[in-house]
């Protein structure tokens, strides 16, 4: 069983690791955004094997309260970043894909 702490912890790990790919979004830097996801996944992973032995206190409550909010909030923005530059990935991946197809089908 673990602690209320430990949930904390989580939590305060998380939202700053959002906040931090929020920035390398904005920036483009898709390298370090997959960096940063890995480290997001392994906190949430640890967060979902948490049992805790006792409920959290009210203090604490309102602070998950506000970091969850804070990390929905960041984790809608980069998905608002990210998403169009996925959509543009895809295209150009098709694009390649029919091009290969044609040289293929006529030899180049």
């Amino acid at each position: 069983m673990a602690s209320q702490h430990d949930v904390m912890d989580c939590y305060e790990k998380i939202a700053p690791l959002t906040g931090r790919m929020l920035a390398l979004a904005r920036a483009g830097d898709w390298a370090g955004l997959v960096l940063l996801e890995q480290q997001f996944q392994s906190c949430v992973e640890r967060l979902k094997e948490i049992e805790l032995a006792a409920p959290l206190e009210p203090s604490q409550l309102v602070r998950k309260h506000d970091l969850l909010s804070r990390i929905l909030a960041d984790d809608a923005e980069i998905r608002d970043i990210v998403t169009p530059e996925l959509a543009q990935l895809s295209t150009l991946l098709g694009n390649m894909h029919r091009q290969q197809h044609l040289n293929h089908a006529y030899g180049q």
